[in-house]
């Protein structure tokens, strides 16, 4: 066998010596015309290419430049850099009224920072571990080729590329990263012309700011903020060294995907700083040491890493998003306007109006009241012995969704939006804005508004609450199928009794209430009569509106009926800091004209009026006293409470002086049945109450607005409607109440006069309280 592969050697040593020119000069001279007319066909397409190229180059350098002068604090005029013709991708954030981040669009994560906000120690990191050679180099090192080669060989694991770093910045600029001689030989000639034309500051300053870390994250700055929760300027040795540790492989060297794997890294990238003489070997030790015990690096018996504080941060989650169904909002807004690509790359800024503060506060809120009504529906399954409907049951508690916004009801102004239960990929719905619901008896205050600004209403109008046949044979009930006689207009709106609403409508009749309707939502003429129709039900709220329709024309009473109308976008700047639209302006005129061209739509003494009533929803025997009871709430509220039929919307519509909240829980679809006695009152009003309670906890609002000219106050007696004895024997009957000048009721209580009991209408009074 020995002898056979002997003759075999000496018989190809043989016929080489035989074919020396062949083999030692046509073979490699015939490879290296090929290898030349391959190199120069790429050659040919790089020259082909260059304009792209250094087009490309030259706006990249750009936009680093204009951020370092941005973060100095100079200014560049509208189109210095083009929002369209990105480079690289910067994401778009939205900001709330405090100028805090709640939400990003992007596609990459990149934020761009000027060289000097990168320490010494990460640029000598990058280029102990990448390119030794980088500040001898023009762009390809033959030596560094060599060295990696042979480091890699020692090991024998690859511990050192051979590429340069020009070259890894040309190969994510200028190739589709594909594992090819082509793309490596098309790398090096722009890598050349990289080096040809910017110093090697320039050169990693791009590259430092343009290499993906993992997590959706690019660039130095992001990875920092990822990782450790602050600025890449703020890092020491060894968080520099880990950034660098996931350069060559995020999958695999970062700490929030392989912690042990960017552990060891880290410490060898430090044993290459030593080695290439930035760092003394000693230090470096002591560093790693005071690393792993600030970050809580644990390890395994075996001395493997397992956990640390690393990446614990906000930042670290691939997407901001404190207002997920408002941001999506913004977005389809943004995307109309100024395209999907703008939108998720061009590095815009969009200032709101929401309150980040309450917003937080209000997704809270609701996801718990939420909560709450699913398991009631949990609880109640579990006493039914019919499976079916247990099973059927245990189903509605998955499909409860809820909504809430609040406006500021003065501007228009969106501070808080929760469109759902939780935004997902399966659940974008925005009930606040893109779902219509029966608001219930949310809804009577426009027809008491309506009524009184026709005059045929006054707080002290009184009612006959019975059983009424109306005409078409229209027999609405009360909530709890009581009726208690002879009620006062603030008595009944209080506590929401439903025959009389329809009394109040049945006496003024359609036109104030449908101007109201048609101004009050900006409603034309066949949009205003297709949702609404002229019946005695309106009343009650049968005719579906949003949660953020409800609480604009809410808004028309608390603010003295002027118009607003809802937007949450105040400005949008570019990248440059240039505002490229002025919403808030364009809003604002809007309401201007439209309040010129509506004056009142709710006279302001009659709005004050219809206020000053719904505090007394609030008040002991009103739909929304358990609620507010016991929130330590020490400013003046009001608001409504409102049920669909059949239980199966519950709403609370309340108002501080500068804030109109809707809540709304229930079903999209009005499919299911919230459940027995579960009203307005008791589901949706806790939601406010809770929510309003946080909001002015440490500074409640002003007490609201009351005309100077027009309005009076009078202490009156809530049963018989007229003023209260002055000997005090209305006792807990006597309430303050606000009225239109003349509309005062013009003699002293007849029931109580003189008395110091209350008689058997008086206990039913308080003692029929409903909660709708």
């Amino acid at each position: 066998m020995i002898d056979r592969i002997t003759d075999y050697l000496v018989s190809i040593f043989n016929w080489i010596f035989t074919h020396k020119k062949l083999v030692f000069l046509y073979l490699p001279l015939s490879l290296f015309m090929v290898l030349s007319l391959y190199v120069g066909v790429i050659y040919i397409s790089w020259r082909g290419d260059i304009d792209r190229v250094l087009d490309v180059l030259s706006k990249y350098k750009r936009l680093i430049d204009h951020t370092e002068e941005l973060r100095e604090g100079m200014t560049y005029t509208y189109g210095d850099v083009d929002l369209s013709a990105k480079v690289v991708n910067i994401p778009t954030r939205i900001y709330d009224r405090n100028n805090e981040i709640i939400g990003e669009f992007f596609e990459e994560k990149r934020e761009i920072v000027p060289f000097n906000y990168i320490p010494r120690w990460l640029v000598q990191a990058v280029i102990a571990s990448e390119d030794r050679d980088f500040y001898r180099h023009g762009g390809f090192s033959f030596r560094g080729i060599a060295r990696a080669m042979f480091s890699n060989l020692i090991h024998l694991r690859v511990v050192q590329g051979g590429s340069t770093i020009t070259q890894q910045l040309a190969k994510v600029l200028f190739t589709d990263m594909d594992r090819s001689i082509k793309r490596k030989i098309y790398e090096i000639f722009c890598a050349l012309e990289i080096e040809r034309r910017y110093d090697k500051q320039d050169i990693l300053s791009m590259y430092l700011n343009l290499i993906y870390f993992g997590n959706g994250a690019y660039g130095v700055e992001s990875a920092s903020k990822m990782f450790f929760g602050k600025s890449v300027r703020e890092l020491d040795k060894v968080e520099c060294a880990m950034i660098v540790a996931a350069i060559s492989n995020p999958g695999l060297y970062s700490p929030l995907v392989k912690l042990d794997n960017s552990v060891k890294k880290t410490k060898r990238i430090l044993m290459s700083m030593v080695d290439a003489g930035f760092l003394d070997r000693g230090r470096a030790e002591r560093e790693y040491s005071g690393f792993l015990r600030r970050w809580n690096v644990s390890f395994d018996e075996s001395g493997m890493a397992i956990s640390s504080t690393i990446g614990s941060f906000l930042y670290s989650t691939y997407r901001i998003n404190r207002a997920p169904f408002f941001n999506e909002h913004v977005r389809r807004i943004l995307v109309e306007r100024f395209g999907e690509d703008a939108v998720k790359k061009g590095g815009l800024s969009i200032y709101t109006t929401i309150d980040g503060t309450k917003q937080d506060l209000a997704e809270q809120c609701l996801k718990k009241g939420v909560l709450s009504q699913r398991s009631y529906h949990i609880r109640r399954a579990g006493t039914f012995r019919d499976h079916k409907r247990a099973h059927d049951e245990m189903n509605r508690s998955k499909n409860i969704e809820g909504a809430l916004v609040t406006l500021d009801p003065a501007t228009g102004e969106i501070i808080a939006y929760v469109g759902g239960f939780e935004f997902s990929y399966a659940n974008q719905f925005d009930a606040v804005w893109q779902m219509r619901r029966q608001p219930g008896s949310s809804f009577k205050p426009m027809v008491y508004a309506a009524a009184m600004i026709d005059s045929e209403i006054t707080p002290s109008t009184e009612f006959v609450d019975e059983r009424t046949v109306f005409d078409g044979g229209y027999s609405p009930r009360n909530y709890d199928n009581k009726y208690i006689g002879n009620v006062i207009v603030r008595e009944a709106l209080k506590r929401s009794i439903n025959v009389v609403a329809v009394k109040v409508l049945q006496r003024t009749g359609y036109g104030t209430i449908w101007r109201i309707l048609r101004q009050g939502l900006s409603l034309e003429s066949g949009e205003l009569n297709s949702r609404f129709g002229k019946t005695l039900s309106l009343a009650l709220g049968t005719y579906e509106i949003s949660p953020l329709e409800n609480a604009t024309l809410h808004s028309l009473l608390v603010n003295g009926g002027d118009y607003i109308r809802p937007y949450g976008i105040r400005i949008v700047k570019d990248y440059n800091g240039n505002v490229v639209w002025d919403n808030e302006s364009e809003m604002k005129k809007i309401i201007a004209d439209r309040r010129e061209e509506y004056g009142k739509i709710i006279d302001p003494s009659v709005a004050a009026v219809m206020v000053s009533i719904l505090t007394g929803v609030m008040e002991k025997g009103g739909t929304g006293f358990y609620a507010v009871a016991n929130r330590g709430i020490r400013f003046h509220i009001a608001g409504k409470t409102g049920t669909s039929a059949n239980y199966n919307d519950a709403w609370f519509v309340g108002y501080t002086s500068d804030s109109v909240t809707a809540v709304w829980i229930g079903n999209r679809s009005g499919a299911i049945s919230l459940g027995p006695g579960r009203a307005g009152g008791s589901v949706a009003a806790p939601v406010w109450a809770e929510y309003t309670a946080g909001c002015y906890r440490d500074a409640p609002p002003p007490d609201f607005f009351l005309p100077e000219r027009g309005v009076t106050r009078e202490i009156i007696c809530i049963e018989s409607g007229m003023v209260a004895a002055r000997d005090g024997s209305c006792g807990e009957f006597a309430r303050e109440q606000v009225y239109r000048e003349g509309t005062e009721p013009g003699q002293f209580c007849t029931i109580h006069h003189g008395e110091t009991k209350t008689d058997d209408r008086g206990r039913k009074l308080l003692e029929n309280s409903s909660n709708l």
